[in-house]
């Protein structure tokens, strides 16, 4: 399974806006963002595809990463959606 140091360097730009920006309470750990990756490139295979692309990280996200996400308003853990969201929009993918 191919994927572009592109996409890698996409996916740690989703990792330090998690860890930079004063919204999150938590970020995306290491664990995390490899756990993205590894879901990404899952994702492109189920999509009959040999490389991932910026859409399957974004297609996985939420479900890799939302759990994983505090909310610096709201630290009980339901946030994570609004962040992810957050990040869809704000980190572009290349």
């Amino acid at each position: 399974m191919h994927v572009s140091d592109a996409l890698v360097e996409y996916v740690l730009r989703l990792a330090e806006a998690t860890r930079s920006q004063p919204a999150f309470a938590l970020g995306l750990s290491p664990r995390g963002s490899l756990a993205l990756l590894a879901a990404a490139r899952a994702w492109a295979l189920l999509a009959g595809r040999d490389y991932a692309i910026p859409e399957d990280v974004q297609a996985v996200l939420p479900s890799v990463a939302g759990h994983r996400l505090r909310d610096q308003a709201d630290p009980s853990g339901h946030g994570g959606g609004a962040l992810v969201q957050w990040l869809q929009r704000e980190v572009p993918a290349l």
